[in-house]
């Protein structure tokens, strides 16, 4: 039987991170979702500890503040969990050899393009969610050079849709 393949998956209760958990992953893989009670993202300490806890080949981060309109009078929980924690994870992943994936948003962008977006154009976030949501890509790409960013409109899934 093969080694186990383990992969941290934050943001495990909501839309992405339930449609992660029910993906038909090969035995091998295991899947660890631990919840905010269980893993506070935001807080260097239990990061490290969770990637002492087990050996991550990959990291996907589909944790995130989404409440975009409340993120304008939220600030510092909307950066908090959009920015810092995306950087923290991506260190951490980057120091122990993980891949890392991390899950944005159109958001970063401003809408006035006429034709579709593409990953090199400019961003110009319009509030402070798209904002908080641009800064953590920065720092994860800062962090773990070989990080993929995925950049996500209008996720639907069984459980819901935004």
């Amino acid at each position: 039987m093969a080694e186990p393949v383990h992969i941290l998956v934050t943001g495990g209760a909501g839309q992405v991170g339930l449609a992660l958990q029910r993906v038909s992953w090969p035995a091998e893989v295991v899947i660890h979702a631990p919840d905010r009670a269980e893993l506070d993202i935001t807080d260097p300490a239990a990061v490290a500890d969770a990637f002492a806890r087990a050996p991550f080949a990959a990291v996907i981060n589909a944790a995130a503040y989404t409440a975009v309109d409340k993120a304008e009078t939220d600030r510092e929980a909307a950066f908090a969990v959009n920015a810092t924690a995306p950087g923290l994870l991506a260190a951490a992943a980057a120091r122990s050899g993980a891949a890392m994936l991390h899950v944005s948003t159109d958001y970063v962008f401003d809408g006035a393009k006429p034709t579709p977006y593409v990953e090199d154009d400019a961003t110009g976030p319009l509030g402070v969610y798209g904002a908080s949501k641009l800064a953590g890509e920065k720092a994860v790409l800062a962090a773990h050079p070989r990080a993929v960013v995925l950049r996500t409109a209008w996720v639907l899934s069984p459980d819901r849709a935004n």
